[in-house]
């Protein structure tokens, strides 16, 4: 009697990962490089800091992950850092910043109404005591409205802030 149970028991665990779906046996990786250059694949992800790539893995082969957005913005702040100079109480400078804050976009801000140092740099990039400036990377954005901004950030890598999590 208890060998034909451990029969039906076993027969009905085989059944039923047969029937499963095939979604059930998906597996991620997450590929990293660590500070010596060696590349690891491990199935929990790498430690907090460290750029990575996710991919996931089932019986139908192989899909690419979502993108990890949070590598791109790390990685398009480290190529091509912002920088806007302001001043107190200008519109224009705080409608850049609100731009760069709806994009989820790391900046430097530089106050230029009391900073010799600064304004000697805005005059040495700018020509001139103009707010605000933005520096993106290394170009300066002349045409201050939100669709060039957001298509600069996007051509230097930023991802699109519906993209970003919060």
């Amino acid at each position: 009697m208890k060998s034909y149970l451990l029969k039906i028991s076993f027969l009905a665990g085989i059944s039923l990962a047969i029937m499963m779906p095939a979604s059930s046996f998906a597996v991620t990786l997450y590929k990293w490089i660590d500070d010596e250059g060696n590349v690891s694949y491990q199935d929990t992800p790498p430690p907090a800091g460290r750029d990575f790539e996710q991919k996931s893995f089932s019986r139908e082969g192989t899909r690419t992950g979502d993108t990890n957005t949070e590598i791109a913005l790390s990685r398009a702040a480290r190529e091509y850092p912002v920088k806007v100079y302001i001043a107190k109480n200008c519109e224009s400078c705080d409608r850049v910043v609100e731009i760069l804050e709806s994009n989820s976009v790391p900046y430097e801000s530089v106050e230029v109404d009391t900073d010799a140092d600064a304004q000697r740099k805005l005059i040495e990039l700018v020509g001139s005591m103009r707010v605000p400036a933005l520096i993106i990377g290394d170009k300066l954005i002349d045409d201050i409205n939100r669709t060039t901004i957001e298509d600069t950030l996007t051509r230097s890598g930023y991802p699109k802030a519906r993209m970003i999590p919060k």
